[in-house]
């Protein structure tokens, strides 16, 4: 059972390193590229990852840090810090506000502590396993809803609009950041979020904060991430996964879910 006080180590840092990247935000284009995988980094995605992982090692010696820039293997061992130093990086070259950073400590290989946050919204969600969620301090639980009520909605990412057909009753909105949409369900203002292609990176983090809020998620198809297994390369590894407001929800979200065909 993680203790409190590493879970206020872990959103010290995210209070920390999300400031340091606001000021950027301000005042830097940051020189957006594309990778291999045709995602976007840009210096702030590196200079946030150098000093979170500095950060980490520094405190967690023998602690390994999981990472969409740096280390994406797993060494072996089931206890590691599993990080996202910018969540959004699209959003945050384009100078919209809706980006943040993602870490989350996991053992067992599973996610034990998840901190989300957004600096230009002011938004700090924090969640430890069996001791709930909270945004900015404030407990938060996902909404309860009927399926056809009229102001509900739902979070996509465009992939998912080309990937697959979605019979779902509501409007659907895009914001561009996987994990401020999965803790958009948690606090209970959106009912789901279908993210087509999230790295590990991207779900440790939001997910503890939605299921310590009442939510549920799980992939489209395939094998959970969930443990992380050491030795697996999770660099090019996609989860499609969807999160919703109740397990009960989701199932009748996910059997209104079907691929588009291919071309």
């Amino acid at each position: 059972m993680p203790t409190p006080s590493l879970a206020l180590f872990a959103q010290g840092l995210a209070l920390q390193v999300g400031r340091r990247l606001a000021r950027r935000f301000e005042v830097a284009r940051n020189n957006p590229r594309r990778k291999a995988d045709r995602s976007l980094v840009t210096d702030a995605d590196l200079e946030a990852d150098e000093a979170f992982t500095r950060a980490l090692e520094a405190a967690f010696p023998g602690v390994p840090v999981l990472s969409e820039e740096r280390t994406t293997i797993l060494p072996e061992t089931t206890t590691a810090w599993v990080l996202d130093p910018l969540d959004g990086t699209t959003n945050f070259a384009l100078g919209l506000p809706l980006w943040g950073v993602l870490l989350a400590f996991v053992e067992d290989g599973q996610p034990t502590v998840g901190v989300a946050y957004f600096p230009v919204m002011d938004e700090l969600f924090v969640a430890v396993r069996g001791q709930g969620a909270t945004r900015n301090g404030a407990a938060i639980h996902t909404r309860g809803v009927d399926t056809a009520h009229e102001t509900a909605f739902a979070l996509v990412c465009s992939r998912s609009l080309r990937r697959y057909r979605l019979a779902w009753p509501w409007k659907m909105r895009i914001l561009g950041s996987a994990g401020y949409e999965w803790t958009t369900v948690a606090r209970g203002v959106a009912v789901a979020s279908l993210q087509a292609t999230p790295k590990v990176w991207d779900l440790a983090a939001p997910a503890l904060v939605l299921t310590e809020a009442g939510g549920h998620w799980d992939v489209l198809q395939g094998e959970n991430p969930f443990p992380l297994k050491a030795g697996v390369d999770y660099k090019n590894r996609d989860f499609p996964a969807l999160a919703a407001a109740s397990p009960e929800l989701w199932q009748t979200l996910r059997e209104g879910i079907s691929p588009r065909a291919a071309g």
